[in-house]
């Protein structure tokens, strides 16, 4: 598959991945049910989800599955990291994601399968913490499943990123907006837009070192310019036509 080999290809020209895992809603385009649609209650609306976990640094997407529009977030995102790589074991340095993803099973995982990663979900309060209860056993509670977390704000405000790349993803690349019907055709909409925005990602690379190459060879040939060229190099030509001077 092209999105996958080309996400092989960064991930094996990165030293580190900073993780940050989510998911998105889109609705139908006939606005209606369709075949492998869901009715989401939360957004009112029957459609799609796309699943998707990207590199912070690179704004890249790295692993995705387009799922029914009402399926688990949390659940979806333990069979992302079940699915990757094993080469990513000792690139991936930290993993993000909201409150959504904060079950202890699902931090557990997360700490198997990368160890030393820093992870960066939030604890969703309890409804003893919402009523503003705070006996020692519910701030016992809370320490425990704080522990392992790295909760400081500067850290947890890099999730927003992921919610930046949604838009731009259906804004610039019209995730959802095609004129195609179905799951089916949903998935294979979202395998596209990810592989336009990684090539667009290289293209930007390619043009930089291109950049680079003519800086490198402009500055190159002024320098030879301004310097007296060496006999050996001078055209047989112009060789000629000194030699035919100086003899008369």
């Amino acid at each position: 598959m092209i999105f996958k080999a080309l996400v092989s290809w960064i991930v094996k020209n990165r030293e580190k991945l900073n993780l940050i895992v989510d998911s998105s809603f889109v609705e139908t385009y006939s606005g209606k049910d369709e075949i492998g649609s869901e009715y989401n209650g939360y957004k009112e609306k029957n459609g799609f989800k796309l699943h998707q976990m990207i590199d912070y640094q690179t704004r890249l997407p790295l692993l995705q599955v387009a799922t029914p529009g009402a399926r688990s977030d949390i659940m979806l995102g333990k069979n992302l990291i079940r699915g990757s790589p094993k080469e990513w074991q000792r690139k991936v340095k930290s993993f993000l994601a909201d409150m959504g993803y904060g079950g202890e099973g699902f931090v557990f995982q997360i700490k198997q399968k990368w160890k030393g990663a820093k992870i960066g979900i939030p604890v969703r309060r309890t409804h003893k913490e919402v009523l503003g209860l705070h006996s020692d056993e519910i701030i016992r509670n809370r320490k425990g499943k704080e522990g392992g977390r790295t909760l400081n704000r500067s850290f947890l405000n890099k999730r927003s990123e992921i919610e930046r790349y949604f838009s731009r993803k259906k804004r610039v690349f019209k995730l959802g907006e095609e004129r195609t019907r179905h799951l089916k055709n949903f998935r294979a909409n979202c395998y596209l837009t990810s592989i336009m925005e990684i090539l667009e990602w290289m293209s930007g690379i390619i043009a930089l070192f291109t950049r680079l190459f003519l800086a490198i060879s402009s500055f190159l040939i002024s320098s030879i310019v301004k310097r007296p060229f060496p006999d050996f190099l001078l055209l047989p030509s112009l060789t000629f036509g000194k030699i035919y001077d100086d003899n008369g």
